[in-house]
C-alpha cells in the first residue's frame, strides 16, 4: 500500500519526534513488549513503508503501520491543549509555575511522589498522565524529588525536550544546571559562608538507606556525592535551636542532602528516616531554585518560596539569599 494513502497508519506529531521506535509503540498502542519486538522482527510495523528496528529514531510526520488488529491508544493533536488556554491550567491539581509548548515546571507539594512506585496510590506522573491524556505526547517528570520535599519540578511537554531536560538534570548537558534546596536542620550549624560538602555514598539495600563509606567493602558501589552548603540564619524554634541552610546540589546522587547533613550531625528537621524517627515535624526541605535548559538554547531561571508557615517561614526580605 502507498504510504501516504495509508489512513490507518499512525502519524509522528512534533511533540512525539525523536523517540525509538519501540518507545512510540509503547504509548500509542496497548500491547505487550514481546509483541512489539515479535511485530517488528516480522515486518508487521513499518515505518514510511519501509521495515525498521526498535530502536531506530523517528521524525515528526513519519507513518508508522501497526497491525490491523493492534488496539490504538487515544492521542490528542496537541492543538487542543493549546485551545484550551489558562483555562486546562485551572483545573490541574498540580501547581503551575510556568508552562510553554514545551516544558511544564511544577510546585510539587511535599506528601505526593514524584513518580509511581509500590503504595502510593497516584504521583505526579499518574496526575499528568490523567489530566493530560490527550496529548499527543503526555508529559513526564524529568527528575525526582523525595515524596516529602517541596518545590521545582520540571516536566517535559515533548520528547525532544524531555530528553534534554533529563539529560541536563542527570548532568549529561554541556551546562550542569543550577539546583538550590532551602533545609532547617537541627542544631547550630557550625559554618559561617559557604562550605563544600563531599562524601562517598553507597546503598544499602538491606536497611534500603543510602550511607557515607564506612568501609572499604562499599567502595566498589559508592558514588561522590558533592554539594554547597551556606548558612542562613539560626533561632530557636519549638525550644530547639535550628539552622535553615541553602544548598547547591553539585551532584544529584539519593538522599543526597538528607545523608550528607545528617552525617555531621544535622540531620534535616522532620528527616524520619535519616533523623529522628519519631518526629512529626514534616520534612523541611525545599526545591527552592532550578536553572534548566529551554529547547533553542536557552536557559531560564525559577525561585519558589518554600510553603512553610509560622516559626518556619523563611523571609527573604528580611534574610536575603545572595546569588554568585
Amino acid at each position: 500500500m502507498d504510504n501516504e494513502r495509508d489512513t490507518k497508519a499512525l502519524s509522528v506529531s512534533r511533540a512525539e519526534s525523536g523517540q525509538k521506535l519501540l518507545n512510540f509503540l509503547q504509548r500509542r498502542v496497548n500491547a505487550p513488549a514481546s509483541d512489539f519486538h515479535r511485530w517488528i522482527r516480522t515486518g508487521q510495523v513499518r515505518v514510511n513503508g519501509a521495515r525498521a528496528k526498535a530502536f531506530d529514531r523517528l521524525n515528526e510526520g513519519d507513518l508508522i503501520r501497526i497491525p490491523p488488529f493492534a488496539e490504538r491508544l487515544p492521542a490528542g493533536s496537541g492543538e487542543t491543549l493549546r485551545n484550551e488556554g489558562a483555562a486546562g491550567k485551572k483545573r490541574s491539581r498540580l501547581p503551575i509555575v510556568f508552562e510553554d509548548e514545551n516544558i511544564l515546571v511544577l510546585a510539587k507539594p511535599a506528601g505526593l511522589p514524584s513518580q509511581d512506585g509500590t503504595g502510593h496510590r497516584e504521583s505526579v506522573a499518574s496526575i499528568l498522565a490523567e489530566e493530560r491524556a490527550g496529548a499527543a505526547f503526555v508529559p513526564a517528570p524529568a527528575h525526582r524529588l523525595d515524596k516529602d520535599t517541596s518545590g521545582l519540578l520540571a516536566a517535559g511537554k515533548t520528547y525532544a525536550a524531555l530528553r534534554l531536560l533529563t539529560d541536563a538534570l542527570a548532568g549529561r548537558g554541556e551546562r550542569r544546571p543550577r539546583k538550590e534546596y532551602l533545609a532547617w536542620v537541627e542544631g547550630l550549624w557550625p559554618r559561617a559562608g559557604t562550605v563544600e560538602l563531599k562524601d562517598m555514598l553507597a546503598k544499602d539495600e538491606r536497611e534500603r538507606r543510602v550511607k557515607t563509606l564506612v568501609s572499604d567493602s562499599d567502595r566498589a558501589e559508592a558514588k561522590e556525592a558533592r554539594c554547597e552548603v551556606t548558612r542562613l540564619e539560626s533561632r530557636s524554634v519549638h525550644g530547639r535551636t535550628r539552622t535553615l541552610l541553602l544548598i547547591r546540589l553539585l551532584t544529584g546522587r539519593t538522599h543526597q542532602i538528607r545523608v550528607q547533613l545528617s552525617s555531621r550531625g544535622h540531620p534535616i528537621v522532620g528527616d524520619t528516616r535519616y533523623g529522628d524517627s519519631a518526629s512529626r515535624e514534616g520534612l523541611k526541605l525545599h526545591a527552592f531554585r532550578l536553572s534548566i535548559p529551554l529547547p533553542g538554547g536557552r536557559v531560564r531561571d525559577f525561585e519558589l518560596l518554600p510553603p512553610w508557615k509560622g516559626a518556619w517561614r523563611y523571609a527573604p526580605e528580611d534574610k536575603p539569599v545572595s546569588h554568585d
